[in-house]
């Protein structure tokens, strides 16, 4: 990557820092304890960096001396924050070669995506709360509290680093596949990249894959799932959504010989507490549209927080 993209991106996180030092640290100048392509480590203030910038040479690599030297020097309290050169808007991807936790009592809360299937006859992808642990080389949703004062025009995740891990050598280790109960198959996954990732005209496939827009463009803000498209890109540290079956058909149908891409899908956000936040994707603009109002397991809009802990949705049960 070329150092004067870099010195500019860390000028943006830095400027951004002074207002939510709170929140992560600024990059120290100097040099970094442990450094590799797309980060470092620096131990003056025990802080792991990893870029996710729209860079066409943009690469996040960890080799296992790289992940020993960050194991090896980092200490009681150690940080990891993902850098990015768009703002965080309300729901994003994230895949880290780092096992974090993130602090759900500030700006961001992690969903573990693990299921496409018909809820209430309608195609539904269905993410649960993880209390905020991110699993290394594991693809997640991320959801921004927008509401929340502070909380706005970010451009950095910052988590607590438990240890750093080596990146993988076949980006397939990084598929999160989603069950689908109607067709009894995995016909979709989440898939992380840790390289700058570009689909071009002819792209095998390219009709089946869905990604978050990596800056504002053609009318998709920066952070939103949009329908990919010749010219489409994404930085690495995010993940696209694929669809893997044989062909699609004109005709929708639980069938996966002829099952056709909805032009909506449902997002159902399952939290900790057993409320759930409801939102539809539309998979010609890409964008989730999040509904604001608050929802017991059953889709039922609520005042209070539902005191069951061990609830079904269609068929899945979801226990806390």
């Amino acid at each position: 990557m070329k150092k004067q993209y870099l010195l500019a991106k860390i000028a943006i996180v830095a400027a951004l820092s002074a207002a939510t030092s709170a929140v992560w640290a600024e990059r120290p100048s100097g040099t970094p304890t442990c450094s590799f392509t797309g980060g470092a480590f620096y131990s003056s203030n025990n802080t792991l960096y990893l870029e996710s910038f729209a860079d066409e040479s943009a690469e996040v690599l960890i080799t296992d001396t790289d992940a020993q030297c960050i194991n090896s020097h980092r200490t009681d309290g150690a940080r990891v924050i993902v850098e990015r050169d768009t703002p965080l808007k309300s729901t994003s991807t994230l895949v880290i070669p780092v096992r974090a936790q993130i602090d759900t009592s500030l700006c961001f809360k992690v969903y573990d995506v693990g299921n496409f299937s018909k809820v209430d006859g309608k195609w539904t992808i269905l993410g649960a709360d993880t209390s905020g642990l991110v699993q290394e080389n594991r693809p997640v949703i991320v959801r921004l509290k927008t509401e929340k004062q502070g909380c706005q025009d970010l451009m950095a995740i910052s988590m607590h680093l438990d240890h750093a891990a080596k990146t993988p050598d076949n980006e397939t280790n990084l598929r999160q596949y989603l069950w689908n109960g109607n067709s009894g198959q995995s016909n979709f996954y989440l898939a992380g990249t840790y390289k700058y990732k570009k689909w071009v005209s002819g792209t095998s496939g390219i009709d089946k894959v869905y990604g978050y827009a990596a800056k504002d463009k053609n009318g998709a803000s920066g952070g939103q799932f949009v329908k990919i498209g010749a010219g489409a890109y994404l930085p690495p540290l995010r993940a696209y959504l694929e669809y893997q079956g044989s062909g699609l058909a004109k005709k929708s149908s639980d069938n996966e010989e002829d099952f056709e891409l909805p032009e909506t899908i449902e997002v159902r956000l399952i939290d900790s507490d057993s409320t759930m936040s409801i939102g539809k994707l539309n998979t010609v603009t890409g964008e989730i549209q999040m509904d604001s109002r608050r929802f017991d397991l059953n889709g039922r809009v609520i005042n209070g927080k539902p005191a069951n802990h061990g609830v079904y949705v269609g068929k899945q049960k979801v226990v806390r």
